[in-house]
């Protein structure tokens, strides 16, 4: 039975990662694996890797043999960062570590061997993640900026009424 280590991240500390981790405990039951750890995060994946406590206990699991798999629900679990999320891969892909994601059902390895389907989608996967985060932070922007000139408006349309 293969070792396997499900990994979940949220990105703000009033967020709840419940949801992931039963999804994935789901999946590991349908799929036979031996959950051997349960590694959560609560930081946000633009962070470099060796910045993230979990991303580091996930390789260390890996370098020491431990797991065989890893469950994510989605991509972004692992970063947003493209580079930082493929360094990921790639070194897990080196140790013979598969790396499952629920949403889409692909795995970064069939019977030991490298699925080159995986690797391009996970490529793909990484990039949308980050262009993600990049959109979400520039609509955040925009609606301070917004929300700056109304009160501005608002203050000046004040003094001029007095």
């Amino acid at each position: 039975m293969q070792q396997a280590a499900i990994f979940v991240r949220v990105s703000k500390r009033e967020q709840d990662y419940q949801r992931q981790l039963e999804d994935l405990r789901a999946v590991a039951r349908s799929q036979l694996v031996q959950v051997v750890a349960e590694i959560s995060e609560k930081v946000s994946g633009v962070r470099t890797n060796l910045e993230r406590d979990g991303i580091q206990e996930l390789l260390r699991l890996s370098r020491q043999g431990a797991i065989q798999k890893v469950l994510v629900c989605e991509v972004s679990r692992l970063g947003r960062s493209t580079v930082e999320v493929l360094q990921v891969v790639d070194e897990l892909t080196e140790l013979g570590v598969s790396i499952y994601v629920q949403n889409f059902g692909i795995e970064t390895l069939k019977n030991g061997k490298r699925n080159p389907v995986a690797q391009f989608l996970f490529t793909l996967l990484a990039e949308f993640a980050r262009l993600e985060r990049e959109t979400l932070r520039e609509r955040i922007l925009s609606g301070m900026d917004e929300s700056e000139r109304r009160s501005d408006s608002a203050a000046r349309k004040e003094n001029w009424a007095s």
